[in-house]
């Protein structure tokens, strides 16, 4: 899956918003059991990266509850 974000940002607020967005992102693919990569280039060329490469199986209770977390009441 490659996914592209094309923003209206300045490059000096991609640069700021870029590295909120990776910690944002790290913890929802964490609670599913894949390996991945997320690269995010701003437009000042700037390269924020993480990888994944352990493929452990998540607590079954914590992806419920992040899953239910979002549906209403």
């Amino acid at each position: 899956m490659d996914i592209h974000f094309i923003s209206s940002l300045t490059p000096d607020d991609e640069d700021r918003l870029a590295p909120a967005l990776l910690e944002a992102l790290k913890p929802m693919l964490g609670l599913m059991p894949i390996a991945y990569t997320i690269r995010i280039r701003t437009a000042s060329n700037t390269v924020y990266q993480h990888t994944r490469t352990e493929l452990s199986e998540p607590p079954e209770n914590d992806v419920e509850t992040a899953l239910d977390a979002d549906l209403p009441s």
